[in-house]
């Protein structure tokens, strides 16, 4: 399957694009995406611990499994008040 993903705040010029395209194997979940992308870009992963995933305009758990085209956006942590 292929997800679209995009990258937001100080991610773009790290990965150096707004959006990647990544063929994940069938039965693949948010967990998977995030490994995928640490190995593809090792720079990430001190990221990855705080940026969190959604799909579809929902926030989603590494254990979400993802669907062929779905639109997975990686956004910093937010803080408000």
């Amino acid at each position: 399957m292929t997800v679209r993903v995009r990258f937001f705040a100080g991610l773009v010029p790290i990965v150096g694009e707004k959006s990647i395209e990544m063929a994940l194997p069938a039965g693949a979940t948010v967990g998977t995406l995030r490994d995928q992308l640490v190995a593809r870009y090792p720079v990430l992963e001190a990221f990855m611990t705080t940026y969190v995933c959604a799909v579809a305009d929902e926030m989603r758990m590494p254990e979400y499994a993802l669907t062929d085209g779905d639109l997975v956006d990686i956004i910093p942590p937010i803080s408000g008040g």
